[in-house]
């Protein structure tokens, strides 16, 4: 089971939530995005706080945008080698386009990662999308459309990511997500970044082990 966490917020701007996760060494594994990827240059501020996660042996992925197949393929590669300038552990992709067509550009999209890949088309796409990553998230969206969405089998390596969770809820999305699925998040957070900080869950004050 892994357990995902986006952490879209920057280091000097919430210490509080990356000393948590450092302090605490929750069974998640972080999702680090400098500036819509690894950014233009090294930022010693994400190189502080991930060397932190990683002495705490917290599991990192890099984020990569790929703009549903509408990036140049080198600019992609750019990305994922940058990524080697922190201690990231493989490389989250997301905006992955889900149709066939696409899946050749894909397949060399990922041929350069360096350890765990995980996709994101946050949809189910083409069953051969499956044999590319260690998880597939085949859904990602708000909670008052998870819980509508009738339950079905996914694949193993399938994800969900579910956010705009009412704190009332956690406990029954949660459930539910575990029910579909064996990997994902659920989160009290909104808004255009629903991953600015730390679900509710975990929001212990730093120096405070949950």
């Amino acid at each position: 089971m892994t357990t995902l966490l986006p952490l879209y917020v920057y280091p000097a701007d919430d210490p509080d939530a990356w000393a948590a996760v450092a302090e605490n060494r929750w069974d998640v594994t972080v999702i680090v995005n400098v500036h819509n990827g690894p950014g233009r240059r090294y930022d010693p501020a994400y190189g502080y706080a991930c060397a932190a996660l990683a002495e705490a042996e917290v599991p990192m992925l890099g984020y990569v945008d790929v703009d549903y197949a509408g990036r140049p393929i080198d600019d992609v590669r750019t990305d994922i080698l940058a990524w080697r300038a922190y201690p990231v552990g493989g490389v989250f992709f997301d905006q992955v386009p889900s149709d066939l067509a696409s899946l050749r550009w894909m397949t060399h999209a990922v041929a350069t990662v360096r350890g765990r890949i995980v996709l994101n088309p946050g949809v189910r796409p083409h069953p051969g999308y499956a044999a590319l990553a260690d998880l597939v998230c085949t859904y990602e969206g708000p909670w008052p459309r998870y819980r509508a969405t009738p339950a079905e089998p996914d694949w193993p390596n399938a994800a969900h990511l579910v956010y705009d969770v009412p704190v009332a809820d956690l406990t029954e999305a949660t459930r539910r997500l575990y029910r579909r699925v064996a990997h994902g998040l659920v989160t009290d957070l909104a808004g255009t970044n629903p991953y600015r900080g730390l679900p509710a869950p975990l929001r212990v004050p730093a120096g405070v082990v949950a």
